[in-house]
């Protein structure tokens, strides 16, 4: 049914509201202040296109094309050294710092003017006679690129331990004399990781520079624009992930960010080509509500469905999240908790990921394109079916045999899934093929590609093929105006199995078999190919488009206007073909079901911000923005049965169904922000954000979000002594909250239309109860304090992100029972829980060799996370899902059940039934991780033109239900019960399932160490390559899925039956994860 919405006059003038507004015009009178104060902002921007010019000159120009005028000592500053820049309305601050990076010059700016001053003590060795001194010099030269192949230009070069210094020209090109071919070239570039390059006896040295994810200056995308690292006081993870696709064995966007950021953990499903996965940040916040975070591309919110699918395929399905090309993504960003996502308001508490895509550069176009191969293979290996005969080849059972009532004589197994005769998995193809050109001029640029892939699976019915195209454009309309344009377009087809998670499929069919390959194969009652008659699709065409619009009036002040549009198509199809299809359901008779959908996400945004001085070193930026959301899906759900033979459609049914859904809601936020910086070393930023939806109860007002945060970058205070062996050290701490909406109906009464018969006998239509609705229902309300430290050492080799959260949901939504007599249903959702997460989050990029030829980088993230419900409500009783509940003072989704003690009391090696003891209901352990760790080691060799990578994952603290062995246990089949062999415990879980009810046995230790990727990465020499018109060539050969290690006695430790289901959590008949192997040629030209 179609929910209501607020119109514009959602927010009334209640005293809340009253008291949002005073704080907003505050701001607002903060920032017209501001404007009078008739400051100059040191973020001024200019454009520099210099080569070869003195310091001097370089600084004269600048004074030129701005009100600035530079102070300094002519002693203190070399000015005659010659460098090249290229900057295109960069801020003189970045351009400042560029030239003078490692020179021991420092600079400051008060009003208009900017003094140059000299600190000895950040030159590792500042000797003025050296720079005149006339020693033997050997003149190098080389060419300077990013990790794209692309020139960098304005890159500054040192040699270490002296002043001798060049900076690249507009082609990356650089010429430097050395001393010695003992000298140490040092390539530094703000946002890059600095180079180190021993001479030798080389005359000519290329340099590759890979981006610097954990800088300080590093720009970082917020709810109000861009902001450095430094200034933010939270942890945010953000993943360079231009090359991973080029690198990596990366199937889909999840597979990009597992094991790349702390407090992240991606849960697999399964084996199934084109299923999603969990994705859960600091872990579970609500009972009830999705723990999702929410996605923005390019700063459109987008549909990021789980469970996307409408009918039958077992536990797996799709993700939306998925449907992004990993191809065309440049960075991720990661907001980890409510005190970051503070300004994303009532959808955020789950964290926040934003995608941005690739966009064009300055310069000539550059193509790019790619070629892979690869295949996958099922790797189960599948529990056999057992039966146990006597002499005269009547079944028995080993309890049986306990108590001298049966003595086995013949143990048969077999396992169809197993033999190579008579498994239906196949060695499952894949390829893929893309291009795409970007570049710009000093007005446009752009970025446009094309990509398709075609994947099969390990079951003949198991295929997604997927067809991609990106186009984004930026424009400078004036010097002021600036306009970018995101579209993208996904077109796919998937296959799916009915398999997963369904007594009736696939895996069942082989799991509850014959012990003995008879006239079905082993099979049980139906066989792989009547199940592959069954034709179950889904297909999307996606359209996601953004306009961000910025206008910059002045050096303080900047307006940007965003707005976009994320729609997808869906239709989800499944038939059974009459005659042909397994008989369950009476689906061998034909059916047919075909349900269409329309979803549309639409986002606008709006946010000023004012920039300036307020005071000597003290530096304001002030923010106010506007936020509107709308979700509207609208379906249409068929569905035919008695189908005539040799028909597919609907229209051959003898009996059809047919109905509509539509459902939508509607967010409204306000926001303000102000952070103060204090000689860019403090920053302290606090802010408000106000909601109001569609989907909270009708008396209940806006929500009100507050966040106050610090950041000290401790290593710039004169009385902080940081040694040879600290570069830089920053400590921070936030405090802030958000929300997570309820469900889109939750909070409204509505009525159910029925057909009911009156006196006399005729038929009307009426209406009874479908919700009672809550009037007071409001979000879940997450608030959490973080503390952390980030530090670099020798020389940025390593580098440490240490981060302590503590985060606390309250007015979680509880499903509450409502009495029957009240004739209203069974009950409503209602504001009664809190529930509580904390955790250490560590990331430690180690630089461990780096030499002319070989370098070795380590890098380190861990989670460790703890989760407990605190407060249930008042009255409220256990919520119960098989053997998992959610109980107060214990994990969200812990596993229950009756422990249980066996003896075998005579030592015949036999287990009789009442040799098993069954004791009280007893908390098992929780389903999800409270330990991750993973490491990525790099491997570079021969001067890059080797590169071997890899990730290793361990999880542990987490149980895993393994529900697959205790129903087959159910089946009779197991080893456990047939084989006098099996060991004690086998059979004492075997009796305690069967006899007493109790599943404690099947509820295992799911730790495990995984090898998740490996791949070896050969970069084709330039010079060799140049001569055929290319400008990077590599091939790379990877691996996924490699190696486990783990005491779980399932089919694997990461198994979800229920897919991205919340909670529930458990193995079975599901397929395993398969292995993969990739081929891919990546050329840039």
């Amino acid at each position: 049914m179609k929910n209501r919405t607020h119109p514009w006059g959602i927010f009334d003038y209640s005293n809340k509201f009253k008291l949002q507004m005073r704080l907003t015009f505050f701001f607002l009178f903060i920032m017209i202040v501001q404007v009078q104060a008739n400051s100059y902002s040191q973020n001024a921007k200019v454009t520099l296109q210099l080569e070869e010019k003195s310091i001097e000159e370089v600084l004269k120009k600048i004074e030129t094309l701005s009100e600035f005028k530079f102070l300094y000592n002519s002693k203190e500053i070399d000015f005659e050294r010659k460098i090249s820049v290229n900057y295109v309305k960069e801020p003189i601050s970045r351009v400042l710092r560029n030239i003078f990076l490692d020179t021991g010059i420092t600079f400051q700016v008060i009003n208009k003017q900017i003094i140059l001053k000299s600190d000895l003590n950040k030159v590792t060795s500042y000797n003025v006679e050296q720079r005149n001194k006339k020693v033997f010099q050997q003149v190098i030269t080389g060419t300077v690129t990013d990790d794209n192949g692309m020139p960098l230009p304005g890159v500054n070069i040192t040699v270490e331990g002296t002043t001798i210094g060049a900076t690249t020209n507009f082609d990356g090109n650089y010429s430097i004399e050395a001393p010695s071919n003992e000298s140490v070239l040092l390539f530094k570039f703000l946002g890059m990781k600095t180079a180190r390059k021993t001479v030798g006896d080389q005359t000519v040295l290329n340099v590759v520079m890979k981006t610097d994810s954990q800088s300080l200056d590093e720009v970082i995308v917020t709810a109000t624009g861009t902001k450095k690292r430094v200034e933010i006081g939270n942890a945010i993870s953000q993943l360079q992930v231009s090359d991973d696709v080029k690198e990596r064995p990366i199937n889909n966007v999840s597979d990009l960010i597992q094991g790349q950021a702390s407090g992240v953990q991606i849960y697999n499903s399964g084996g199934s080509t084109g299923m999603g996965s969990r994705i859960r940040i600091r872990g579970s916040n609500s009972a009830s509500l999705s723990n999702e975070p929410v996605i923005y591309v390019d700063g459109v919110l987008i549909n990021n469905q789980s469970n996307s699918i409408s009918f039958e395929t077992g536990g797996q399905s799709p993700s939306r999240f998925n449907d992004i090309n990993p191809e065309d993504i440049e960075s991720i960003e990661i907001i980890k908790g409510p005190s970051a996502a503070t300004l994303y308001g009532s959808i955020a508490a789950n964290g926040v990921i934003l995608v941005t895509t690739k966009k064009g550069k300055f310069g000539k176009a550059r193509w790019s394109a790619y070629l892979e191969s690869g295949l996958v293979q099922d790797i189960g290996d599948y529990p056999k079916n057992y039966q146990a005969l006597d002499a005269a080849g009547n079944p028995g059972f080993n309890f049986e045999a306990a108590e001298g009532e049966f003595t086995p004589s013949i143990i048969n197994s077999f396992q169809p899934l197993n033999d190579p005769d008579t498994s239906p998995f196949r060695t499952g193809n894949s390829y893929g093929v893309g291009l795409s050109v970007s570049g710009g001029t000093e007005k446009i640029n752009y970025y446009v590609s094309g990509n398709f892939g075609d994947n099969e699976g390990v079951l003949p019915v198991s295929n997604i093929r997927r067809t991609n195209f990106r186009a984004n454009l930026g424009t400078d309309i004036t010097d002021e105006l600036k306009i970018n344009i995101t579209t993208g377009y996904t077109n796919s087809d998937l296959e799916l199995p009915l398999n997963d998670n369904f007594s009736l499929a696939l895996m069942s069919q082989g799991l509850s078999g014959n012990a003995t390959r008879d006239v079905n194969n082993g099979w049980g009652e139906f066989t792989p190919e009547e199940l592959f008659t069954i034709d179950t699709r889904q297909r999307i065409n996606r359209y996601t488009t953004g306009l961000n619009t910025n206008w910059t009036p002045n050096d303080n002040l900047t307006f940007r206007l965003a707005g976009g549009l994320d729609f997808t198509s869906r239709w989800d199809s499944q038939f059974f073909p009459t005659g042909e299809a397994p008989a369950f359901l009476n689906y061998d008779e034909g059916a047919k079901f075909s349900n269409r959908f329309n979803e549309f996400v639409y986002t606008l945004d709006a946010v000023g911000s004012y920039e300036a001085n307020i005071w000597k070193n003290i530096s304001s930026r002030s923010s106010i923005g506007f936020q509107y959301l709308q979700n509207l899906t609208q379906g249409t759900l068929a569905s035919g049965f008695q189908i005539v033979a040799g028909s597919r459609s609907i229209a051959g049914a003898a009996v059809t169904e047919s109905s509509e859904q539509t459902v939508e809601s509607r967010t409204v936020g306000v926001f303000v922000e102000e952070q103060v910086g204090f000689d860019e070393k403090l920053y302290i930023t606090g802010a408000l954000r106000a909601d109001r939806g569609s989907a909270f109860g009708a008396s209940f007002d806006a929500v009100i979000y507050p966040k106050v945060s610090a950041s000290w970058l401790i290593t710039k205070e004169s009385f902080f002594e940081t040694g040879d062996w600290l570069n830089s050290l920053r400590l921070r701490g936030a405090w802030g909250a958000s929300g997570v909406q309820p469900g889109t109906n939750d909070a409204l009464r509505f009525f159910t239309p029925i057909a009911a018969t009156v006196d006399g006998g005729q038929n009307v239509t009426g209406v009874t109860f479908g919700s009672v609705g809550n009037a007071n229902l409001k979000p879940e309300r997450s608030s959490e304090i973080e503390l952390g430290l980030d530090a670099s050492f020798f020389t940025n080799r390593i580098n440490l992100e240490l981060t302590y959260f503590n985060k606390e949901t309250d007015d979680a939504l509880i499903f509450r029972q409502l009495p029957l007599s009240l004739g209203v249903g069974e009950g409503r959702f209602e504001n009664l829980g809190s529930v509580k997460n904390t955790g250490v989050e560590v990331a430690l990029d180690l630089r461990i060799l780096e030499t002319e030829t070989t370098y070795f980088n380590l890098n380190f993230i861990a989670s460790f996370i703890d989760n407990e419900l605190v407060r249930l409500g008042d009255g409220i009783q256990p919520v119960i899902f098989g053997v998992q509940r959610h109980v107060e003072g214990y994990p969200l989704g812990g596993y229950w059940d009756e422990q249980y003690t066996f003896n075998d009391a005579n030592g015949d090696g036999l287990i009789a039934i009442d040799e098993v003891q069954v004791g009280e209901l007893t908390y098992l352990g929780t389903p999800f991780a409270t330990t991750d760790i993973s490491v990525t080691p790099e491997l570079g060799l021969f001067r890059e033109r080797i590169i071997l990578q890899g990730l290793l994952n361990y999880r542990g603290g987490q149980k895993l239900y393994n529900n697959t062995a205790s129903w087959r246990n159910g089946n009779n089949n197991t080893r456990e019960l047939n084989d006098p062999s099996s060991s004690l415990e086998g059979q004492a879980r075997a009796i305690a399932s069967k006899f007493y009810g109790t599943d404690a046995g099947y509820i295992e230790d799911a730790s495990f160490l995984r090898l998740r990727e490996l791949s070896l990465t050969y970069n084709f020499s330039r010079e060799l390559i140049k001569n055929i018109g290319f400008s990077n060539l590599s091939f790379t050969v990877s691996g996924q899925n490699l190696g486990l290690w783990t005491d779980y006695s399932g089919l694997d430790p990461e198994i979800s039956s229920a897919g991205q289901n919340n909670f529930v959590t458990e193995e079975f008949l599901s397929q395993p994860p398969v292995r993969s192997w990739k081929a891919r040629l990546n050329l840039t030209f």
